[in-house]
């Protein structure tokens, strides 16, 4: 075996509209994508080290070429895990040799990993409504008549959510609805809006306060299932999140990768957590490996169709429903 060579690249990938959260407003996927190369097989995986921050960007590249070669060039992901803390651009490294090994021993990633899925598996995918005036939410809300559910962006400042959530209701009568308020709201707002969510029939609230707050969400009664998004990040963070929270949201950059995000996965479910699966933006590159944790999720949040530009071999959502990746993309 000759030596293996990674690279890096810093790639901007432009939205097809600004897509507006909480805390910012995006107009492209800023991302990491790394290559891992032996005897001629290339594996590939990207990460977002942060939603918008290049510097923070370039920083991270630097880490992954800084690395001893001896960390990964055992092209072993397991290792890898075992040997590097966790972080976003170690997922992307360890999606990279979990590719190459697929290439390598000319399989499909699910087959190598023992995955009860079939190559021709499809999976229905939540629509995602960017925080808006609660006019225009519901203006996408009827667009998306079509989607199983609709996911919409809430945790403003101005004091609208509970308007926002009437409104998308009043234009969705039928659609499932969740909420992610990014860390938006405070333990008292939280308890406003719960009502409100429940009379309209809301299946969960996703990440409704910071992590310094969430001790105060015992104190409120349950009336609508919670989800841990930036709080939960791997299999660590689960004891902390148990009576707090129903559910949690998986993501391959938090968790540093798809070999710990698939055992988050199995220890949330054995603890009574569902899993929502999710990504925190990025190409078709970085949707693929997640795309393996979504027969056991109660809820998929991925999908490619916000993006203006993507792989040419990328994802086709095709009437809310995504698919397994091919193999020229990954795995």
């Amino acid at each position: 075996m000759t030596v293996p060579i990674m690279t890096t690249q810093i790639r901007r990938w432009p939205l097809k509209r600004p897509f507006a959260i909480s805390r910012h407003v995006f107009t492209d996927n800023l991302v990491l994508e790394v290559t891992i190369e032996s005897d001629g097989v290339k594996g590939r995986g990207e990460c977002e080290p942060h939603e918008f921050d290049e510097e923070v960007t370039r920083s991270a590249a630097a880490s992954v070429l800084s690395l001893d070669q001896a960390a990964w060039s055992h092209l072993d992901p397991i290792a890898l895990n075992a040997r590097l803390p966790r972080s976003p651009w170690r997922n992307a490294i360890d999606c990279a040799l979990w590719d190459l090994k697929a290439k390598r021993e000319g399989r499909r990633i699910w087959d190598v990993l023992e995955l009860d899925i079939m190559a021709d598996d499809t999976f229905a995918v939540f629509e995602t409504i960017a925080l808006d005036t609660p006019e225009r939410m519901a203006s996408f809300a009827r667009q998306a008549e079509n989607a199983p559910g609709l996911k919409l962006k809430l945790g403003s400042a101005d004091g609208l959510d509970c308007e926002r959530l009437e409104a998308v209701r009043s234009a969705a009568p039928e659609h499932e609805l969740t909420i992610d308020a990014n860390e938006g709201w405070s333990i008292w707002q939280l308890s406003e809006i719960l009502p409100v969510a429940r009379r309209l029939d809301v299946t969960c609230i996703e990440q409704p306060v910071p992590a310094a707050l969430e001790e105060g969400l015992s104190t409120l009664p349950r009336l609508v299932p919670l989800c841990a998004d930036e709080t939960c990040l791997d299999r660590s963070s689960l004891p902390r999140l148990a009576g707090l929270y129903d559910m949690i949201n998986i993501k391959l950059d938090k968790t540093g990768g798809l070999t710990e995000a698939l055992a988050l996965q199995h220890d949330a479910a054995a603890l009574g957590f569902k899993t929502m699966i999710g990504c925190n933006g990025g190409s078709s590159l970085a949707l693929a490996p997640a795309t393996l944790l979504a027969p056991g999720a109660a809820l998929v949040d991925l999908g490619s169709h916000w993006l203006a530009a993507d792989h040419q071999s990328g994802f086709e959502t095709s009437d809310y429903r995504i698919g397994l990746p091919k193999a020229e993309l990954w795995g």
